[in-house]
């Protein structure tokens, strides 16, 4: 295949998986390599459609070879390391984030990384010292302050966790996360009214911001405002389309079908 034709139908590739079509940018892909073994980026465009479809092992496995031509990218060492992660291969996904850090001490992200993996297995000294690394080597990390406001969170420190959120805010007030992560505590205070505010700020923000419209639609069910409730479920039920939200998309759709029946729509 000219060579012409080959960049065109990975250009092709990736404008589909831009645009949100992993399937037909799998099928480029393959042909694409096919024809190109030794190109590592299409090996990387392919682990994100087959991340994109839910595929892990697949995605992993197109991360690794893609990285056997060349070994110190550093955003293929973290995308992976994230994919390993996500598969719950922890040790796996360390070994990866540090891989990123021994090139570069000085990548905050990947220590905020590597805090992560130790909070999921529940080693918070290690967390914390991670991601307070992160934080001096850049404080203006806004993944970092993030990061260590779910850590207080989890570990029932509100008032530190509050604090490390609104930095995060008054670092970037246009972050939609921390607008949410910061309505989700004050939603488990009870707090209601700050709640509600900081999801409506994260959705202003980011209109497709799936998981704000969660934690509204819950807001709304404690008050009673069932109408207000079904409004924000069904933005949700729009907006959430990863295969690993199955679970919460029937759980959801349970509830809104309830919802509908109660106010008789």
């Amino acid at each position: 295949m000219a060579t012409e034709k080959l960049h065109e139908e990975l250009t092709k590739a990736i404008d589909f998986l831009d645009a949100g079509d992993a399937d037909t940018a799998l099928l480029l892909l393959d042909s694409y390599i096919k024809h190109t073994k030794d190109d590592a980026d299409a090996y990387f465009y392919r682990g994100d459609a087959l991340a994109e479809l839910g595929q892990l092992d697949g995605a992993i496995s197109a991360y690794r070879t893609g990285l056997d031509y060349t070994p110190a990218n550093p955003d293929a060492l973290t995308t992976l390391g994230d994919l390993l992660f996500e598969a719950g291969q922890h040790q796996e996904a360390l070994g990866q984030y540090r891989a990123v850090l021994l090139a570069d001490p000085d990548d905050a992200d990947a220590l905020v990384s590597i805090g992560l993996v130790h909070n999921a297995l529940d080693q918070t000294d290690e967390a914390m010292s991670a991601f307070k690394s992160a934080i001096e080597k850049e404080p203006e990390n806004i993944f970092a302050w993030n990061a260590l406001g779910d850590l207080y969170y989890g570990s029932g420190d509100h008032a530190a966790a509050i604090d490390a959120y609104q930095k995060g805010i008054e670092l970037d007030p246009m972050d939609p996360a921390a607008y949410h992560n910061l309505g989700e505590l004050y939603y488990d205070l009870e707090e209601y009214e700050l709640a509600e505010q900081n999801c409506k700020t994260a959705v202003k923000l980011a209109p497709d911001f799936s998981m704000a419209y969660l934690t509204l639609g819950g807001i709304c069910m404690d008050q009673e405002r069932m109408t207000d409730a079904l409004k924000y479920y069904r933005l949700y039920l729009k907006y959430e389309t990863s295969p690993q939200a199955a679970d919460m998309l029937a759980e959801v759709k349970a509830v809104v079908e309830g919802l509908q029946e109660e106010l008789k729509e």
